[in-house]
């Protein structure tokens, strides 16, 4: 990075503090060499456990997020509200044959009594009032239909949503589970990276040479451990 001009053949007093100033204290220099050989081993010994993923593989100690004695029925029924499918048999028995028997058994005999009641017995008359029955029976039923498909698109998504939700739940006990059981996994790379931030500081604290003068250069270089 290029400085301005500082003026040529003359030494500045600032040049002389910043070309002293230490990387790192004192206290910090007497743990630095221990420190980093302790690191250095720690984490050589990380290699030596197993990772998360072959350790949930060979045996881990992963709940089972559909354990328990009703683990077979929650799981039937997260397929079945995944799958988003029409429920077809519940509409055949429990609404379209029901309707279509109350129409044919009650709903057309009383239309066509209500006419011969009147005197209006006449063919067309009859097969009018029966056919916008039927009509509006079918229409009725289209509109249940629809409801029952959107309902059951609806069930697949929310429950797609609680199983994302309970199986980060179960993943993040298992973690938990293999952090308890391998604690130096954790706790030293975390110290590694927080005892790294010393020599990154470092950097920007000591200048390797500079010189002044137009077209005078800086440049630093990393303090090593």
């Amino acid at each position: 990075m290029a400085l301005p001009a500082m003026g040529m053949g003359k030494k500045n007093d600032w040049q002389d503090i910043i070309g002293t100033m230490p990387s790192i204290t004192g206290e910090q220099a007497a743990v630095s060499t221990p420190l980093s050989e302790y690191l250095s081993e720690a984490i050589a010994g990380i290699g030596t456990a197993p990772t998360f993923a072959e350790w949930s593989t060979q045996g881990g100690a992963v709940p089972d997020m559909f354990g328990g004695p009703l683990g077979s029925e929650v799981q039937s029924a997260y397929a079945q509200a995944l799958s988003g499918d029409f429920p077809e048999e519940y509409f055949q028995q429990s609404i379209y044959q029901p309707a279509m028997t109350a129409w044919t058994e009650d709903i057309m005999p009383a239309i066509q009594e209500s006419y011969v009641a009147s005197g209006a017995i006449t063919g067309t008359e009859v097969g009018d009032a029966v056919a916008a029955s039927a009509n509006q029976l079918q229409q009725n039923l289209l509109s249940v239909q629809g409801q029952l498909g959107y309902q059951a698109q609806q069930s697949a998504l929310g429950a797609a949503q609680q199983y994302q939700a309970q199986y980060m739940q179960t993943l993040q006990l298992a973690y938990t589970n293999y952090i308890a059981q391998y604690p130096d996994t954790a706790q030293i790379l975390q110290a590694a990276l927080n005892y790294l931030n010393i020599p990154l500081m470092g950097v920007y604290q000591k200048p390797e040479g500079m010189t002044g003068g137009a077209g005078g250069t800086f440049s630093a270089a990393p303090v090593g451990l």
